[in-house]
């Protein structure tokens, strides 16, 4: 992928919690790639679906051949979140989110859904996957882990420690010749890997498929996560 098609394709990290920060990159590549090598058990055993979906449309697929892409440095921005503990929908809420094993974080990797009541009963709606917030339990405040634009989106998330998460999701891969027409472009699966005591964000992308997981993903993984809830996208 080209330099200038690889930043079009990565999240706009720039915005709300993610500040853009120059690393050496022959210093981090290396053990970076050891480091996917090290963890991709971990990450498909925490991220089975996710997996899984993959291997669907590629059989060949391995979290291992995912490369590094890029890193970034975390700006942690918290804001009081806007969400009332105590509101309606809350607990339906906190089922997307993902805890960590001390249970004082979650991410929630579904955070555009909104819920309403109908008649028919409490219905969740979105029409994306663009937006990923880091929740602090413990003082109710949040911030943003990352926001996509037309040509990227998240699918799920996982902790691996308490200081270090992956958040899983695509990129559109556009180098395909079926370029630009979106829906035809080959999706690139993509895992981000945070640390959170360093305060740095490892992107990893794998090589583009046709037809590979999007919205229709995360549809079906909220739908799981929320089986009383009617889901509009």
């Amino acid at each position: 992928m080209t330099p200038a098609r690889t930043l079009v394709s990565l999240f706009l990290f720039a915005l709300a919690g993610l500040a853009a920060a120059g690393l050496d990159h022959s210093v981090q590549a290396a053990p970076a790639a050891d480091l996917m090598g090290t963890l991709a058990p971990r990450i498909e055993a925490r991220l089975p679906q996710w997996v899984a979906a993959w291997k669907a449309v590629s059989p060949g697929f391995e979290l291992r051949s995912l490369r590094l892409s890029t890193f970034k440095a975390v700006e942690e921005i918290w804001a009081a979140d806007s969400y009332d503990p105590s509101g309606p929908f809350e607990d339906l809420r906190r089922k997307l989110y993902v805890a960590s094993p001390d249970g004082r974080r979650a991410i929630n990797p579904f955070a555009s859904i909104f819920f309403e009541t109908r008649f028919s009963g409490i219905v969740a709606g979105f029409t994306d996957e663009k937006v990923v917030r880091l929740i602090d339990l413990t003082a109710n405040r949040t911030m943003w882990l990352g926001q996509c634009d037309a040509s990227c989106g998240f699918h799920d998330a996982a902790w691996l420690a308490n200081e270090s998460a992956v958040v899983a999701g695509y990129a559109l891969d556009y180098d395909d010749p079926n370029c630009p027409a979106s829906r035809t472009c080959r999706s690139m699966p993509q895992i981000l890997m945070y640390d959170f005591a360093r305060r740095s964000v490892m992107i990893f992308q794998g090589p583009g498929v046709p037809a590979g997981p999007r919205h229709d993903y995360t549809v079906s993984r909220v739908r799981e996560k929320l089986p009383q809830v009617t889901v509009y996208y």
